[in-house]
């Protein structure tokens, strides 16, 4: 609807669902402070597939985020190590890339 075009009147549809699939959008509905009506038919207007550029992250971003990342596992490990706890260190990062792996496996 453009902004000189009258307002159309609002109709009641139907929508199939099993309960708690409704329950869970009703949750949601209240989580985001509008109505069920109003938060399905906004989820449903949305675009497909948000465009790639607003999602991606700039190089430079991307660049400074890992080397921020890369700099708190230095400093853990080196807390880790100075606290004599090396093994326990070995077994988080062995933890963690378990649960890479199976985020990875999972698509």
């Amino acid at each position: 609807m453009t902004p000189d075009a009258p307002p159309t009147r609002k109709r009641a549809r139907s929508v199939m669902a099993d309960d708690s699939e409704w329950r869970l959008i009703g949750r949601r509905a209240r989580a985001a402070g509008v109505s069920m009506s109003q938060f399905v038919v906004g989820r449903a207007l949305e675009p497909a597939h948000a465009p790639l550029e607003r999602d991606a992250l700039s190089p430079a971003v991307a660049r400074a985020a890992a080397v921020d990342v890369r700099a708190l596992v230095l400093a853990e490990r080196l807390r880790f190590e100075g606290a004599g706890a090396e093994a326990a260190w070995r077994r988080l990062v062995e933890e963690a890339e378990a649960a890479v792996a199976a985020d990875e496996a999972l698509g």
